[in-house]
């Protein structure tokens, strides 16, 4: 049974939806092995972003309209973030900087720790606005469940590793502070200019 489009915005987030308990099943299957190193924290970030994606569009979905009304002040629902942009930054930039970082490894800490940071920094903006605003939204469960325990260890373990450190870790935190900082701005930046040519 499809779910209504102002649910979804889109199709993607019905491939997230069945690609989420895949993962899952192909990191509890290689667990012993994912357990030996840091690559546990670096496998689980693909998962918990499918997990988090599902919610936040497909069950109970509604993120875009979300985001765009209550967060950045837009009166449309698919603006300034669009169907087109949630696609972009959810399957090009979130699939494909996690699928990498889990395939580098401990080869490409730095990538890790960007994946990893990018992931804690959307979860607390979820669970910061649940909390301020006292009511669950579009992705505050998967965050406070998957994004924050699972990043803020795995970024612990990547600094503990000796392959890792201090460096990819700064770089990592600083990754994940713009693309939070960035998202916001940009964002509202689209939002503003486009109403200074409506007014």
């Amino acid at each position: 049974m499809a779910l209504p489009a102002d649910r979804t915005h889109g199709r993607w987030p019905y491939l997230a939806a069945a690609a989420a308990p895949i993962a899952t099943a192909v990191v509890v299957a290689r667990r012993d092995q994912l357990g030996e190193d840091v690559r546990w924290a670096l496998w689980t970030a693909p998962a918990a972003l499918l997990w988090h994606q599902t919610e936040e569009w497909f069950w109970p979905g509604g993120f875009l309209p979300w985001f765009n009304r209550e967060v950045l002040g837009s009166d449309a629902d698919e603006f300034p973030i669009t169907r087109r942009g949630g696609l972009v930054i959810n399957v090009a930039i979130g699939w494909g900087v996690t699928a990498a970082a889990a395939r580098g490894g401990m080869r490409t800490p730095a990538l890790g720790a960007s994946a990893l940071a990018v992931n804690v920094a959307n979860g607390a903006m979820h669970v910061a606005l649940a909390a301020r605003r006292r009511r669950l939204n579009p992705g505050t469960v998967s965050s406070a469940t998957l994004f924050l325990p699972l990043g803020v260890a795995g970024l612990a373990a990547i600094a503990r590793d000796p392959r890792g450190g201090a460096r990819p870790l700064a770089i990592g935190l600083a990754v994940g502070a713009a693309s939070g900082a960035g998202t916001f701005a940009g964002m509202r930046a689209r939002l503003a200019r486009s109403r200074r040519r409506a007014g």
